[in-house]
């Protein structure tokens, strides 16, 4: 993958800031793959990951040229409601974090609020896929299908720009097309990885592969400007992450692991429990699935889970579309 892209950023990049996001974008990378490996090493606990996390994002938001702005459906009151307001721009807060509201109340400029949220997304999306594992096939699967997302939904925005390469490369055509300069050797590397990962794996990613692809995608949505679409990309990551808070806030006991168990009679994986003498079942979309279905074979469910995160990811980018015009 590095090769790849070093190679690209030698073909293509032309200019500073397109060296600046290319090396950004690396840097970045690179600090979520030795996160990965430390953590196999040495088991970081969750809130030094955070911290490292933030290091981790830095030389992606430095980098970061797009804007800060959202715009505000038609429907509802909300326009109306931050168009008779634009006075709180203006107000202690408002000055602290660079809000701004113009265009009748259609344009929020969330200034850096914007960031807040980008570093909350990279955080997401390198923990995401690591707490959303557990069988062979998994992890990269389901980076592969959000990476394929991630594509259609460049190639769509280059597609409809003209047949010119003045039209491709007009407004946010530059920013889509080095998201997809970054996604295809990604999907490649993937793909390949993949066949040596699924059941019966004879690799295995540990924490370096879900670090290395959260960040890749994070990376690949921020400098390809359209990061608020990257979670309509990840409903999955976000249910399991959403189901588990319980655990991850210890309101229910948490074990070391949460993945299935195996039933040594039937060969079929089972959902695993929260502890020894607890009925209660691991709070994970792997054990709930277990739950609804019943006990499987590790590569069905793998299929399943996967086949979940397809019908998602088409249906986000439906949903991407389809609210378009209401704007």
């Amino acid at each position: 993958f590095m090769i790849c892209i070093g190679v690209i950023q030698v073909c293509v990049a032309r200019g500073n800031d397109q060296l600046m996001e290319f090396n950004a974008s690396l840097s970045s990378i690179c600090f979520a793959v030795l996160l990965g490996l430390c953590d196999d090493i040495i088991d970081i606990k969750w809130k030094h990951k955070l911290q490292i996390g933030a290091f981790m994002a830095l030389p992606l938001l430095i980098s970061y040229q797009g804007g800060t702005t959202i715009l505000i459906p038609e429907i509802g009151p909300l326009r109306k409601f931050f168009n008779d307001n634009k006075s709180m721009g203006d107000t202690f807060i408002g000055n602290l974090l660079q809000i701004e509201i113009d265009g009748e109340g259609s344009l929020f400029d969330l200034g850096f609020l914007y960031y807040v949220y980008m570093f909350v997304l990279i955080v997401f999306c390198t923990n995401s896929i690591n707490i959303y594992a557990g069988i062979n096939g998994l992890e990269v699967g389901q980076s592969v299908v959000m990476a394929c997302s991630v594509s259609v939904v460049n190639l769509l925005e280059l597609t409809w720009r003209g047949g010119s390469q003045e039209d491709i490369l007009s407004g946010d055509g530059r920013n889509h097309l080095f998201s997809l300069m970054l996604m295809l050797p990604f999907i490649s590397t993937s793909l390949a990885l993949l066949k040596f990962n699924f059941y019966p794996a004879k690799v295995f990613v540990g924490d370096v592969y879900p670090y290395y692809a959260g960040m890749t995608l994070a990376t690949s949505a921020i400098l390809g400007h359209f990061a608020k679409s990257l979670f309509l990309l990840m409903v999955p990551q976000l249910l399991n992450f959403v189901y588990s808070l319980p655990q991850l806030f210890h309101f229910v006991p948490i074990p070391r692991h949460r993945l299935p168990k195996i039933n040594l009679k039937t060969g079929f994986v089972e959902a695993s429990k929260v502890a020894p003498n607890d009925d209660r079942a691991n709070m994970t979309l792997l054990c709930a699935a277990l739950r609804l279905f019943g006990p499987m074979h590790e590569r069905t469910l793998c299929i399943v889970l996967l086949t979940f995160q397809v019908l998602c990811a088409c249906l986000g980018i439906g949903f991407r579309y389809a609210i378009a015009g209401l704007f």
